[in-house]
């Protein structure tokens, strides 16, 4: 079966300047491409060769028999990061694991640690101080891990052993019913099946083996996770911001008082899939289940501006006479991200799902500059962009555009 290239980053390693290089998950692997020629320096994990296979000295000729067991598939990578300095990617793979990968000055990709998350991660980043790995689930709940793990097994933020009543010493297990007290024949068999199990023990439930904090809580199902900083009083301090499918924006304080909610951004009335940060601005674009983005003043929690998204399709869709698109068809943002452009200016592009293509929004130096929404075409379902310079690295699924021509 044949995987897009899902996600894509710019790593700036510093010897391959001024280029760097280009980090692609595909599947269940990540490469990283020097940018300057395109080509691969490196794949992780790392492809081993098979094992030396002989020919069985009986038998038919074509029988073979292999010397080493087949290796265990590698799960698919599903979100993947870089520490600010640009020396560590963190990993998520859809075994609910947490890696740790190291990029060397020649571009190689070395694992480091894996460390299984007790629900599947949906948001990750890495603090700017590159030393916690903030991580979200699907569940509502947010966690920190250091970027890297003490050696002990056994760490002080592992959650404690809960014990019950039935952990003080064994209890053997007496059917309720008996011998006197059931008469039809069915039922006798199944309190023959019953006295035939073994004592039941409750089992301790135990947390995973490292270290581990749990910071903050939604009620609702987790989208998405930014880390956001500001200067109070000539020190600077850390902001959780995370977004939910109730359509909540909440501002918690960073590591150790994420439990302190500063404020919400309230307005969304559908569903909030993403949200990111607008560079050299204290301000916050969200989208999701609604016609429009939000821009919003994340110290105060208010609403500045909101821009039109479905204007911009239902143009860019009805100039090629595509029905993928229509006036009343539903929006739902499966990507931001937040380019640079000429003139200090910066760009919000916008993926939908199942839309081949891209909307450009325009921001300004300042939060009341105008602003444009355009359409660009594209031959595949964006999955992700990345920067390389000045040029756009997008990575497409071109096979859902396929189905959907043929639906």
């Amino acid at each position: 079966m044949s995987h897009p290239y899902q996600i894509a980053t710019l790593c700036n390693v510093q010897s391959f300047a001024p280029h760097g290089l280009l980090l692609a998950a595909c599947g269940s692997r990540i490469v990283s491409v020097k940018v300057a020629d395109g080509s691969i320096v490196s794949q992780w994990p790392e492809q081993k060769n098979n094992g030396p296979e002989e020919t069985a000295s009986e038998g038919p000729p074509g029988k073979k028999r292999k010397l080493e067991p087949e290796a265990a598939a590698t799960p698919n990578v599903i979100k993947i990061t870089l520490s600010a300095d640009n020396q560590h990617v963190v990993a998520v793979t859809d075994d609910k694991a947490v890696r740790v990968l190291e990029v060397t000055e020649n571009g190689k990709l070395n694992e480091l640690s894996e460390r299984v998350m007790p629900k599947r991660p949906c948001a990750v980043l890495v603090t700017p101080d590159n030393k916690t790995i903030l991580c979200g689930d699907k569940f509502g709940d947010v966690y920190s891990l250091p970027l890297f793990p003490a050696e002990k097994a056994e760490q002080v933020g592992e959650s404690p052993k809960i014990e019950t009543k039935e952990d003080v010493g064994p209890k053997k297990y007496v059917p309720a019913a008996t011998t006197l007290t059931v008469h039809s024949g069915r039922n006798r068999k199944a309190l023959e099946n019953q006295m035939k199990q073994k004592d039941l023990q409750a089992k301790a439930k135990e947390g995973p083996k490292f270290e581990y904090q749990l910071l903050l809580g939604h009620v609702s199902m987790l989208t998405d996770v930014q880390f956001a900083t500001e200067e109070v009083e000539g020190k600077t301090r850390g902001y959780i911001i995370t977004a939910d499918r109730d359509e909540h924006i909440r501002v918690s304080r960073g590591p150790p008082q994420a439990h302190i909610v500063e404020r919400f951004c309230l307005g969304h009335k559908e569903f909030i899939s993403k949200v990111c940060l607008l560079s050299r601005t204290k301000l916050l674009v969200s989208g999701g289940g609604d016609d429009w983005l939000g821009l919003w003043d994340w110290r105060a929690g208010s609403l500045t501006e909101k821009r039109d998204m479905r204007s911009g399709l239902v143009a860019l869709f009805s100039r090629s006479e595509d029905p993928s698109f229509g006036a009343e068809s539903p929006i739902a943002v499966s990507g931001l991200w937040v380019v640079p452009t000429q003139d200090k200016e910066t760009a919000i592009l916008v993926a939908c799902e199942k839309l081949p293509c891209l909307l450009v929004s325009t921001q300004g130096s300042t939060s009341i500059d105008p602003f444009r929404m355009d359409g660009i075409r594209l031959p595949g379902v964006p999955l992700d962009v990345t920067v390389v310079g000045d040029v756009v690295v997008v990575s497409m699924d071109v096979t859902e555009v396929c189905c959907l021509l043929v639906s």
